[in-house]
């Protein structure tokens, strides 16, 4: 499973997966995640085109693609918790980290921290497979290129999910949504902002 969710992750996040950056990623010997590429090539789970290992239709249903979209400006417990409640919809967790247009958008003030810092901030979690910036256009671009089987949306987002499963079928996703819950409804980056 590792190897297919790598090479899936590798794929949106490089435009094609590499052997050897997979193997970087999966701290495996290059020889090792070769043989397996091979391996999973005889079972048609992944097709090596030109060196460039990509899933098949069999092997991406062996994932369960878990999307997350959000701000993410000052990490705090909330969104750790949401982070490992949507990783559980799953066995693979990207997260779109909204641009800084987009936070100053919905909250009527530019974001605590640059997209940048909050990428790299998402990024290194643990229950993160990949994050992706999140772009100037409509959500549904980066949904068609990434492709989940379940969107999560935090408890506070106002996107409808019927509208989302809705847009993505016209887009030709099939997709279903999740509400996350709120543990701790108290801790918002809003609130830790104001008591600055």
């Amino acid at each position: 499973m590792d190897l297919l969710r790598e090479v899936y992750v590798a794929s949106l996040r490089d435009g094609r997966a590499r052997p050897g950056a997979i193997a970087k990623a999966l701290r495996e010997p290059a020889p090792s995640v070769r043989s397996a590429l091979l391996d999973a090539s005889a079972r048609r789970l992944v097709k090596v085109t030109k060196g460039s290992p990509e899933l098949t239709p069999a092997g991406r249903r062996l994932l369960k693609v878990v999307m997350l979209g959000g701000a993410f400006e000052i990490i705090h417990p909330g969104h750790v918790l949401a982070l490992s409640e949507a990783r559980s919809l799953g066995n693979t967790l990207v997260v779109v980290v909204a641009t800084d247009e987009s936070v100053k958008r919905n909250k009527g003030r530019p974001p605590a921290t640059n997209q940048a810092l909050r990428m790299a901030l998402v990024s290194s979690l643990r229950q993160v497979d990949l994050a992706l910036p999140g772009n100037k256009g409509s959500i549904y671009d980066i949904l068609v290129r990434i492709r989940p089987d379940v969107v999560a949306l935090g408890y506070d987002q106002r996107h409808s999910g019927e509208e989302i499963v809705r847009e993505a079928a016209k887009r030709g996703v099939a997709i279903s949504t999740a509400r996350l819950g709120s543990p701790i409804p108290d801790v918002k980056t809003s609130k830790i902002l104001m008591s600055l």
